[in-house]
């Protein structure tokens, strides 16, 4: 039995506790719109720099710019924030206190970094300022490509067969590459075939990895994907080599236990008649685990671009895209100078690496960006920022906006900041001892509904679950009790129990939640508009004391802790096991002393897998539903007796929580209950239920069920391609193109011989429908792979 939670809450679960810090560590006082004294001394000090660079000359004056301007810069990479905001992920950086900003003006430092490449020595620093240079052109506008020009002329300065002359010459091709001068970039990088003496195997890298980028903008996917695939093993082959040289004999290092892990690649099956593409037969999308198989940012791009460019070429893709947009608040204002980070479906499970994006770039004045020659597949987008730039402010992105560039596509995507919005109470820490909590917040605009979300703070980590749904007013009066009832338990690394072993080390205040007295909570909202868009959150970061605004926090103390309640919060879970059982054995209508046994075991069974301590769980949670009806337990069970095949409990308790729950049917009830009537025969019906999902759930996770349905109803492979193709999955490890690619693989099987692969197809498919789930994976798993074996294997994994 799995206690599922339901996806869409996962990323307010994980991204809540970044934008509560935002709140708490980054308040800064403001003077209003005259300089801070910070912002004064910050003047005086860049007078006081101008002054003394006017006083110099020669090189004195190029030693004082080197040491000023370019070094200070180059602690942190040109596409640095302070924050990387987006749909999947977020990060913040910090500066150290020990670490300076810059005190020049962008003006400033062209003219300085202009002035060093024209005139300073043709040494390391020369490359920085190029690179920084060419940064704060393309801030500017970069009217009349004035980083190119400045490019080409620091080149002019060094050795022309050099390291640096070859590196900067693969610069103005990337460069040209992403602006869409697709023909300069070629004549570019004919002219950085050379050998050099210094760094030659990163550089024949990055001069493949852009190679490969431009055969596919003129058509030759499959001449990139194979000089990539070679690239790639040449490049493994020589950092092999070196390190078999530094590694004694009979040891291993990281270096080559990444190169061996990941030499196999990820395919999709040989959709085209194979072998021209190579690697292994796997639908999914593995880039997320081959990234951390890899181990050098040179590895990492030639893996990543191997891995676009292979189902580029599986899905007939032929001509790059076009991406452009521009960056504003919602009042007009454009924003300049953030990042825009174009990153590929494959790319978004690990964190924004500055500086080696394939696609990155910086707005200019009026917030404007732009991609060219971008190979074509699901992307979405990351924003870089400074803490000034997004106080008071949010970009109200979900983890299901996806962009799709097709082949040869000129897609405009404009990005439009929102101010976030005001909590009104409880806030500022307030104590509360009432029956229920009356929340309120300002209205937005144009706002459908509201989701009201709430979170148990356990000395810096964080437990949150969306606690209301759908709420149509800027207020709503919650029970104490349906408060008791929401969240869960972490059982993670960071939040457990120092020192505890097993289930016993899942974290105090995730059991108790509301329950403590003790514990300080928070709330948000977020604000969404009738087709189901995050219009405004209040979550976000408030810098200074003119946008940090009310602080989310209050205190519920409407009950004491019993003695059980306490051995819980001293983390002695067995007893505190123990005394629920008698508390409830001693008053059947304890309803809390019910709730807390209840969380007990299953926080004990997700460690113990033992089948003994769900059932008395669930057995338990059918009384406690009696005694304190509520949406989640009632599809808690509804859950557990799906797995069990227990249809009329499973129908009775769906049916209950749908009651309970006062909102429309979700895509996960309705997943839920399309595949409980597949299971049943009642195929018509199950696709009716799952077809609704599919509309109602963007990022379509239960896609592979619904293809199954169409097909056991005898729809043709045709048919249920275009489904595919219409509803893309998006989920860890598994890619947009991950099930078009499965149909097309299965029409290549068919075509063989159409009469045995129907008749073996309907068998599998009754299988699945009836619940054969152990025997389907062991024909799976056994013999030669085939596409029916892996269309079989991804379906069993849906849901």
């Amino acid at each position: 039995m799995k206690i599922r939670i339901k996806v869409k809450h996962l990323v307010l679960f994980l991204l809540l506790p970044l934008t509560l810090l935002a709140v708490l560590m980054f308040t800064r006082p403001t003077t209003g719109t005259d300089l801070s004294p910070v912002q004064q001394a910050s003047a005086d000090a860049r007078t006081v720099l101008l002054q003394k660079l006017a006083a110099s000359s020669g090189s004195a004056r190029m030693q004082l710019i080197r040491e000023t301007v370019i070094e200070p810069a180059n602690v942190y990479p040109a596409y640095w924030f302070n924050v990387y905001a987006g749909g999947s992920m977020s990060q913040v950086n910090q500066i150290g206190e020990e670490e300076e900003t810059s005190l020049l003006l962008p003006a400033d430092r062209i003219k300085l970094l202009k002035e060093y490449i024209q005139e300073g020595p043709a040494d390391y620093s020369l490359r920085n300022a190029v690179k920084q240079l060419v940064y704060e052109y393309d801030a500017a506008g970069n009217a009349g490509d004035q980083a190119d020009q400045a490019i080409a002329a620091a080149t002019q300065r060094v050795s022309s067969k050099s390291s640096t002359a070859r590196e900067l010459t693969l610069l103005r091709a990337e460069r040209a590459l992403n602006a869409g001068r697709f023909i300069q970039a070629g004549q570019l990088l004919e002219q950085a075939e050379f050998s050099v003496q210094y760094n030659e195997s990163e550089l024949d890298a990055r001069a493949a990895w852009l190679q490969g980028r431009l055969l596919f903008t003129q058509g030759k996917g499959r001449e990139a994907l194979t000089l990539v695939n070679s690239a790639l093993e040449e490049y493994r082959k020589i950092w092999a080599e070196r390190d078999a040289e530094l590694t004694p004999a009979g040891s291993s290092s990281p270096q080559n236990a990444s190169s061996s892990a990941g030499s196999g690649g990820v395919d999709s099956g040989g959709v085209d008649g194979g072998g021209s593409d190579g690697g292994s037969k796997d639908t999914g999308n593995n880039a997320a685990k081959q990234v951390y198989s890899t181990s050098s940012s040179t590895e990492e791009q030639l893996v990543a671009l191997q891995t676009a460019l292979r189902e580029a070429v599986k899905m007939g893709f032929n001509a790059p895209a076009t991406l452009s947009g521009i960056l504003t608040k919602s009042d007009g204002t454009p924003v300049a100078r953030a990042g825009i980070f174009l990153r590929a479906e494959s790319e978004l499970y690990h964190s924004v690496q500055s500086d080696i994006e394939p696609y990155q770039i910086v707005t200019d004045a009026e917030g404007r960006f732009q991609f060219s020659g971008v190979i074509p597949g699901f992307y979405q987008i990351q924003l870089g920022f400074s803490f000034e730039q997004i106080d008071g402010w949010t970009w109200p992105v979900q983890s299901d906006d996806w962009i799709e560039l097709k082949p040869g596509s000129a897609v405009t995507h404009d990005i439009t900041l929102q101010p976030l919005l005001e909590l009104q109470s409880p806030v500022n820490s307030q104590v509360l001892t009432g029956d229920a909590v009356q929340f309120k917040w300002e209205a937005v605009p144009g706002a459908a509904y509201y989701n009201l979300s709430t979170t148990v703070d356990d000395k810096g980590s964080f437990f949150s679950n969306v606690t209301r749904q759908r709420i149509t007013y800027n207020q709503v009066e919650i029970p104490v009790t349906e408060l008791y009832n929401s969240g869960g338990f972490s059982t993670s690394g960071f939040s457990t129990v120092e020192g505890g072993e097993g289930w016993q080390s899942v974290s105090p205040a995730s059991l108790l939640g509301f329950a403590n007295p003790d514990s300080r909570f928070s709330w948000s909202i977020d604000a969404y508009d009738a087709q189901g868009h995050v219009i405004t959150r209040s979550n976000g970061y408030r810098l200074n004391e003119e946008t940090v605004g009310n602080l989310p926090f209050f205190y519920l103390k409407s009950r004491t802790m019993t003695a059980a309640d306490k051995l819980v919060a001293d983390g002695k879970l067995e007893e505190a096991l123990e005394a629920y059982h008698k508390d409830y054995a001693g008053n059947p209508q304890d309803d809390h002393a019910l709730k807390m046994l209840i969380h007990l075991l299953f926080a004990k069974h997700s460690y113990s897998r033992d089948a003994g301590t769900m059932d008395e769980a669930m057995t338990l949670l059918v009384k406690l539903v009696e005694l304190r009806p509520d949406a989640n337990f009632a599809f808690n069970l509804a859950d557990y007796y799906l797995d069990r095949s227990d249809w009329s409990s499973f129908n009775k308790y769906h049916a209950l929580y749908l009651e309970l729950s006062g909102h429309e049917s979700d895509s996960y009830d309705r997943f839920q209950n399309g595949v409980a009537l597949m299971y049943q025969g009642r195929l018509d019906e199950a696709r009716q239920q799952l077809a609704l999902a599919m509309e109602a759930d963007p990022g379509h996770r239960f896609i592979g069920s619904y293809l199954a349905a169409e097909l056991a109803a005898g729809q043709p492979l045709e048919s249920v391609l275009e489904l595919a193709k219409r509803y893309p999955q998006h989920s860890f490890g598994q890619g947009g193109y991950s099930w078009p690619l499965l149909i097309m693989e299965l029409q290549a099987e068919r075509a063989g011989a159409p009469a045995a692969f129907d008749k073996l197809l309907a068998e599998k498919l009754d299988a699945y429908m009836s619940r054969q789930d152990e025997a389907l994976e062991q024909w799976a798993g056994e013999a030669t792979p085939t596409a029916l074996k892996r269309f079989i294997k991804a379906v069993l994994g849906v849901g």
